[in-house]
């Protein structure tokens, strides 16, 4: 079945078939819109049912009636002849009317009063207001009669009679011809045997070709409209509107063929692709850029270097630049209208210059990435290096250990255990270097595994605190601490992030001043948590946060403390992958470590 409907749906009976109806109904439309218009029809006089509600007859009647007044009051010598209305108008030194203000105010229609510089329409009117202003001391009185009410209103009842039947008329045909349109577009160039896309005689014309003729038919229309439409307005229409009326029809239905033939030949051409290249215009420039490309592209310049090849294009690009100004001026100088030739030449080079200079631009590019990839290769080897190293490290330093806690047991002279003590603070040193480079490695390669769960990060500080109490005291200094009651809950990996508020805490005990305080606080704000640590510097900082973040990179340039370096490098590394944000800020002696995660 649907095939059967699919091969209806493109043969060519029904195409022509469709096609026909499409014209008939345009023509349609357009010959029931010159009915409209031959019987002098408002279309405004469609969305009302009283005229006096209607913008008509604020616009041409009572617009029309002030005029006249106007006209009257500033120039009593005319006579006034016009019975359609009542009026008195005054600038309080004269008046001039045709009916008493009393029998205005009394009439059952339309009321239109102007005084104080500003119309007045009484509570219940149904109408509008005039768009016109008089001088303040001006008062108008103005209302219609009866009868010419009465007349308007079946005037526009009359009108809306035959009006709303042939604005239905008009619709449907319109709808009609839109959906057969619709239908010719997605049909055309296809047939019942494949998908393809099939193109005729007329589709090898070039397509600004067919675009000119379309406008030339439509400028041939337009022609007609003007000398036929708009003439002998009457409410009936005259056996010479009728000729007319066939003339128009005429042309429109063989332009509208015209145009429908062009439009699906068009049509056809963007469903092949073959819109722009089959257009004179796109031939023309195509050959005439590959002449200009040649200069431009590597077709010239194929046995110099990139860099050799770049230079001797730009060389060439502003000779010719110069070329074009010289002749645009050259040109314009002249009068000629040919000064417009080199600009657009020169846009042309410019837009091929731009392109060929791009591909350039990507080979460097490409060049840099590879040079990248090697450094990040290089980069990950190091990696792999110091995992390797640290991890054959820990064999024999765990056996060096083991030996010297042997050794503390025997029976030693005072000298001896005094070398031996050293040994095992320089070895339990050297192991937690080992440790921290084992580890720092680990979190930079990204082979770290992290165990993430919900954790409060208000008792994780304060356990962290807690466990290191001991330390805090032997360093004199005071922990000042700022948190909130309430738990903070956030999902990250709770060891690691232990040992990241280790390190930190760690590190303000060893380079803080004596006596001074320590501050640990946290900030919530739009779901999200900042662990601030704070401390006052016991030497100078004369480096930046960047600096005192790289590995073996020590802010105390003396060394009058014990520390790898490692310690912040590592805490940023696990805050990364704990899911965290990592920040050092640095004001004078003031060294701040700012920790950031999401909350939920």
């Amino acid at each position: 079945m649907a095939i059967k409907l699919k091969n209806f749906s493109r043969s060519t009976g029904t195409k022509f078939t469709a096609f026909l109806l499409t014209v008939i109904f345009i023509t349609a439309a357009f010959e029931q819109l010159v009915i409209l218009s031959y019987r002098s029809i408002n279309l405004d006089l469609l969305l009302v049912n009283e005229y006096q509600t209607s913008d008509y007859f604020i616009n041409h009647d009572v617009n029309n009636a002030l005029n006249d007044i106007i006209l009257l009051f500033e120039n009593p010598s005319i006579e006034a002849n016009n019975k359609n209305y009542y009026y008195s108008i005054t600038d309080g030194e004269r008046t001039y009317f045709n009916a008493t203000v009393e029998k205005i105010k009394q009439s059952d229609t339309p009321l239109f009063l102007y005084e104080n510089g500003e119309w007045i329409i009484g509570e219940d009117a149904d109408y509008g207001t005039p768009y016109v202003y008089y001088p303040e001391n001006y008062k108008i009185y103005l209302t219609f009669t009866k009868e010419f009410m009465v007349e308007r209103q079946q005037i526009l009842d009359d009108s809306k009679s035959f009006m709303i039947p042939s604005i239905i008329f008009i619709s449907i045909c319109t709808l009609l011809a839109f959906i057969f349109i619709v239908y010719l577009i997605v049909v055309t160039g296809k047939k019942s045997a494949d998908e393809e896309i099939h193109l005729n005689r007329f589709d090898s014309i070039y397509t600004d070709f067919q675009l000119l003729f379309g406008l030339f038919a439509v400028g041939i229309w337009f022609s007609f409209i003007r000398d036929y439409y708009y003439i002998n307005y009457t409410n009936r229409v005259t056996a010479e509107q009728v000729f007319h009326m066939v003339m128009l029809g005429t042309v429109t239905a063989i332009i509208s063929i015209l145009l429908g033939i062009i439009l699906l030949s068009l049509v056809r051409k963007i469903k092949a692709a073959r819109f722009l290249k089959q257009s004179l215009i796109y031939t023309s420039c195509y050959k005439i850029s590959d002449f200009v490309k040649s200069f431009f592209d590597d077709r010239r310049y194929a046995h110099y270097p990139l860099t050799k090849a770049m230079q001797r294009r730009q060389n060439l690009f502003i000779l010719t630049s110069a070329g074009m100004v010289f002749f645009a001026m050259l040109f314009f100088a002249a009068e000629s209208p040919l000064f417009i030739l080199p600009p657009i030449l020169e846009f042309i080079m410019i837009y091929w210059y731009q392109k060929e200079n791009k591909i350039a631009f990507d080979k460097i590019n490409q060049g840099l990435q590879e040079s990248l990839d090697e450094q990040m290769k290089s980069e990950r080897m190091k990696v792999a290096l110091v995992t390797n190293v640290s991890h054959d490290l820990k064999t024999p330093l765990t056996s060096i250990i083991s030996y010297v806690e042997l050794l503390s047991k025997e029976e030693l002279s005072e000298t001896a255990k005094d070398y031996v003590n050293i040994l095992a603070d320089k070895s339990e040193r050297l192991k937690h270097i080992v440790s921290d480079l084992f580890d720092l490695a680990k979190s930079t390669s990204g082979n770290m595994p992290v165990d993430f769960e919900s954790i409060d990060l208000k008792k994780l500080l304060e356990q962290t605190l807690a466990d290191m109490e001991d330390d805090i005291t032997k360093s004199g200094l005071t922990v000042k601490t700022k948190l909130p009651d309430n738990p903070i809950r956030i999902y990250s990996d709770g060891k690691k992030l232990y040992r990241v508020f280790q390190n930190i805490i760690d590190n303000t005990l060893k380079y803080s001043l004596t006596g001074t305080r320590v501050y640990v606080e946290t900030e919530e704000s739009q779901g999200n948590v900042n662990v601030i640590i704070k401390n006052t510097a016991s030497y100078e900082m004369d480096f930046t946060p960047e600096e005192v973040l790289q590995r073996f990179n020590r802010g105390d340039k003396a060394r009058t403390t014990e520390g790898s370096g490692l310690g912040l490098s590592i805490a940023e590394s696990f805050t990364g992958v704990c899911g965290g944000s990592f920040k050092v800020d640095i004001d004078g002696d003031l060294f701040k470590v700012t920790i950031g995660f999401r909350t939920y």
